[in-house]
């Protein structure tokens, strides 16, 4: 899944301003609106956009839960799209939020 670039992502180290943010595109709210189903589920977590369909039938929170992600007020801000692991109400999964920033650290440097 292809990160949406970003210059407000909750962790500066993962900003992009390089060539290597030419290798990923921007993905507008719309086409995140497409996959908001159990068949399929995007959601963006500090900036960038993840394929969570994977995760429907294990989050702990449940089903209603997740696909709550990128309503307006659940995430750091009041806006839509800014569910965050190290900022806001959600900052309290420490190991969960650093798990995250692997993970899309690994994502820019080895595009997988």
């Amino acid at each position: 899944m292809p990160a949406v670039v970003s210059s407000d992502h909750a962790d500066e180290s993962l900003n992009q301003s390089s060539s290597a943010a030419d290798a990923h595109r921007c993905i507008r709210p719309e086409e995140i609106e497409q996959h908001r189903s159990k068949e399929s589920f995007w959601c963006v977590v500090d900036g960038f956009v993840v394929d969570a369909t994977a995760f429907i039938d294990t989050h702990p929170g449940g089903l209603r839960k997740l696909m709550s992600t990128d309503d307006a007020g659940i995430g750091a801000g009041p806006d839509r799209f800014s569910f965050s692991f190290s900022r806001g109400r959600n900052a309290h999964f420490p190991d969960t939020g650093r798990r995250f920033a692997d993970g899309v650290q690994r994502y820019l440097r080895d595009g997988h």
